[in-house]
């Protein structure tokens, strides 16, 4: 059994607007939807309840340089948590929107603090999966299965500027020694109803700039 704190269960399964959880499966196409679990086609299928992921980290991990990312990122909504720690309870909220899907992971920190975490996974045009960042960042992600595996790497960064009502938009691309540097997100089954996420984001010149690891399962089926 994890050794991390599991938060009160105070966020319970509801029923949201119509819509869906994600168009994952389209992303994936038909075959690489059939190489993942029963259990993780089961998460990332299409639906219109909010569901609430209960557990916590073992290890939240950040270098100097990206704690400063995190510091920084308050002025855009806080994309990334700036602390770290060991044991770190959390929980994340997927609810389904017209706008996409809104994940919301919430950091429960040892002192009493906590730290929420936004961001929204849509479809973009093309078919691929693109995330949502506050202050309208994007980040869009090349996604793929890999021994039962579920994988997201960010294939770069910027900002998705529209205006008004003009009916067009611009892309401003960030360099990329200007960014944390590549985000790798696993999706692992572990069985019972339990998956362990893991995120690393590595610059391209400094190496790892954040890393975290934990495990989850559906709040009512966590012990």
């Amino acid at each position: 059994m994890s050794q991390v704190r599991t938060l009160p269960q105070t966020l319970p399964r509801e029923t949201a607007m119509p819509g869906t959880r994600h168009g994952l499966r389209r992303v994936l196409g038909a075959a690489a939807w059939q190489q993942l679990p029963a259990a993780v086609r089961e998460r990332f299928t299409e639906s219109v309840e909010t569901v609430t992921y209960a557990g916590g980290y073992e290890v939240v991990r950040a270098a100097l340089l990206g704690r400063l990312f995190g510091w920084l990122g308050l002025l855009v909504g806080m994309p990334v948590t700036p602390r770290t720690g060991t044991h770190v309870a959390a929980r994340v909220v997927v609810r389904p929107g017209a706008d996409g899907t809104h994940w919301d992971r919430e950091y429960q920190w040892l002192d009493g603090t906590t730290h929420l975490v936004r961001s929204t996974k849509v479809v973009g045009e093309d078919g691929s999966l693109v995330e949502r960042l506050p202050a309208r960042l994007c980040m869009p992600l090349h996604t793929y299965v890999e021994g039962a595996v579920l994988h997201f790497v960010s294939l770069g960064y910027y900002f998705d500027l529209r205006f008004g009502d003009l009916g067009f938009g611009l892309r401003l691309w960030l360099p990329r020694f200007l960014t944390p540097g590549v985000t790798h997100v696993e999706h692992i089954d572990l069985g019972h109803g339990w998956f362990r996420f893991t995120m690393t984001v590595t610059h391209p010149l400094f190496g790892e700039m954040f890393f975290q690891t934990g495990r989850f399962c559906a709040s009512e089926d966590a012990t």
